[in-house]
């Protein structure tokens, strides 16, 4: 392995799955040179898990409540620390100008072909061009691109921060449930990416009686706001078997919690790559979006195999469209993903766990 940089800045400012995933580098570069010392500059979002991170020496907030005071002082904060290398994994303008603006002799980015918004105008050097394959490249082996341009080699791994008080408050939210739940991710960040409340409270209906598990539901402040009433129509059953703490933790809670399920259900959102690098079994559910390339990834276990994580997709010829709200008369691609389908994939994965 040629030397590498002693101090590397990576770019990738969001959302949650996208730092998820890219921590793969980060990890990379940590098991071939811990002496390296890895800056990552992020937003408010995604922060939690980058912050503390056993990859990542110093954490760059971007917070984005502070408008272009809050750009300002993040920049000064990189150009200050001095880095050799500055690696932009985003592909759009905004982190590109990051990384240049870092002051880093080295500038570092995608191949022209998979950069955006001119991007590519505040590199100084390029990653090959990714070959073409008759399936699409999963962002986890993108990102794993760039450790290959370093002289690293390896298989993926994700990694986490570690947090005591959420991990023994989990502990105590198993305790109660007296098993290892199922969970279900009930939000999405585009409209076009959501399956209906409704659809999963009536899975976490079904799971909980056929199944006999407890069923725990989970998702932000903004899934509980867009699922108001329908989670006031499970409160008011009393089922024992289903928790809502939709909207009720902290990130790092979320993070432990969803450590200790046996099944994570979701659609493509963050809270799913959380999941696989938790080790979970996912059950995805996919309309827009290109599995192969964004869904959950396991370097143990790939999705190929048929095992660890299982695709939901039933695709109109509209799909994959990647288009955050759906232009069509009717969302074909999530309102034709039924229950039952879901509900037997749920089954598979939980009969999986114990062969």
């Amino acid at each position: 392995m040629k030397p590498l940089p002693k101090k590397i800045l990576i770019v990738r400012l969001g959302a949650l799955g996208d730092v998820v995933n890219a921590l793969v580098l980060a990890n990379a570069i940590k098991r071939a040179a811990p002496e390296t010392f890895i800056g990552w500059a992020v937003h408010n979002l995604a922060y939690p898990i980058v912050d503390g991170n056993p990859a990542v020496d110093r954490a760059h907030l971007w917070d984005k409540k502070l408008g272009a005071r809050g750009i300002l002082a993040c920049v000064r904060e990189v150009r200050e620390e001095g880095y050799d290398l500055a690696i932009d994994l985003a592909r759009i303008f905004k982190s590109a100008a990051v990384a240049r603006l870092s002051g880093a002799p080295r500038v570092l980015g995608f191949d022209k072909k998979r950069t955006k918004e001119y991007a590519g105008l505040f590199l100084k050097e390029r990653i090959p061009g990714c070959k073409q394959t008759l399936s699409p490249v999963h962002m986890v082996e993108q990102y794993m691109e760039f450790a290959s341009y370093l002289g690293i080699e390896g298989a993926p791994k994700h990694s986490l921060p570690a947090n005591d008080s959420a991990e023994l408050w989990a502990e105590a939210q198993i305790k109660v449930l007296g098993d290892a739940p199922i969970a279900i991710g009930i939000g999405a960040s585009y409209e076009s990416k959501r399956w209906p409340a409704a659809r999963f409270l009536e899975l976490a209906r079904r799971a909980s009686d056929k199944l006999g598990r407890p069923v725990i539901l989970l998702g932000g402040p903004g899934d509980r706001e867009m699922s108001a009433d329908e989670l006031d129509e499970l409160a008011s059953e009393g089922r024992a078997g289903i928790v809502d703490y939709v909207g009720k933790t902290s990130l790092a809670e979320l993070i432990a919690i969803t450590g200790k399920a046996s099944v994570f259900v979701s659609c493509d959102t963050g809270p799913m790559h959380l999941a696989v690098a938790k080790g979970r079994r996912v059950v995805a559910l996919f309309g827009p979006g290109v599995a192969g390339r964004t869904g959950p990834y396991n370097p143990e276990l790939p999705d190929g195999a048929g095992r660890r994580h299982e695709i939901i997709s039933v695709p109109p010829e509209c799909a994959p469209c990647n288009k955050r709200t759906c232009s069509m008369d009717r969302h074909h691609c999530m309102l034709d993903i039924g229950v039952e389908l879901v509900l037997a994939a749920v089954e598979r994965q939980l009969a999986r766990a114990c062969e």
